[in-house]
């Protein structure tokens, strides 16, 4: 996929500080939310049992699509971050606040302006943002435990990985089954744990245009919190 160079730098910030605060994740580009599609996220980290998402916003985009791109994610993501340039921010104040309180940037889209607490999913870029909420920012390994929709987060993966782990849990998967059928199947039978290991194993081991190397499952696993694996360094 053809990307500016505006979009192509703020990927690259958000590449970097993923690995950063994620060193045993794998980093997809473009990784479709339903397996099929047009609905992608543009940079995912996928941890053994986690996925962040993050949607890149340039200079040149508008914020528009976040009203479907927003609950999308979060239905079939652990975590879910927009990093936007500078352009897309307004001065938030709000009427009850003191005198001698400043106003603060805000991502200025409804779903962020003037919601408490969304700072935590917001990367502004080149300029950071500098409220108390924004410093303490995502912590993966507080932030991710939040499980999405077991259907949704399923319904990521292609038939033939469904069928793979459907064998791996023992699960019946004639040739004949439907990703509908096995998807329901294994949202009854495994606990929400399990489903999200399997679809973050089969992420980590799928083929894609733009991604780190696959990460098979017989290979060394590091957690998000292994802190001794330098960051990009392989596994």
């Amino acid at each position: 996929m053809t990307k500016s160079s505006d979009e192509a730098e703020i990927r690259s910030f958000v590449v970097d500080r993923l690995r950063g605060l994620m060193p045993g994740a794998r980093i997809v580009h473009e990784l479709n939310v339903a397996g099929t599609g047009t609905n992608r996220i543009d940079v995912a980290a996928v941890t053994t049992s986690a996925i962040v998402a993050v949607e890149v916003k340039s200079k040149k985009d508008t914020l528009v699509r976040l009203d479907e791109q927003w609950p999308a994610f979060n239905r079939c993501c652990h975590f879910v971050i927009v990093a936007a340039h500078d352009k897309h921010f307004a001065e938030f104040r709000d009427p009850q606040w003191r005198d001698d309180i400043p106003s603060e940037p805000r991502l200025n889209h409804p779903i962020f302006f003037k919601r408490w607490n969304m700072e935590r999913h917001v990367w502004r870029y080149p300029t950071p943002l500098t409220s108390r909420m924004a410093r303490e920012s995502f912590h993966p390994a507080k932030d991710t435990i939040r499980q999405p929709r077991a259907e949704d987060l399923l319904f990521m993966l292609w038939a033939n990985e469904l069928r793979d782990e459907c064998s791996r849990h023992r699960l019946h998967s004639g040739g004949r089954a439907t990703r509908p059928d096995m998807v329901r199947d294994m949202v009854w039978h495994m606990t929400g744990r399990e489903i999200a290991e399997a679809v973050c194993r089969q992420l980590r081991q799928r083929t894609f245009a733009e991604a780190d190397p696959p990460i098979y499952a017989g290979a060394r696993q590091p957690s998000m919190f292994d802190t001794t694996l330098a960051a990009g360094a392989p596994l």
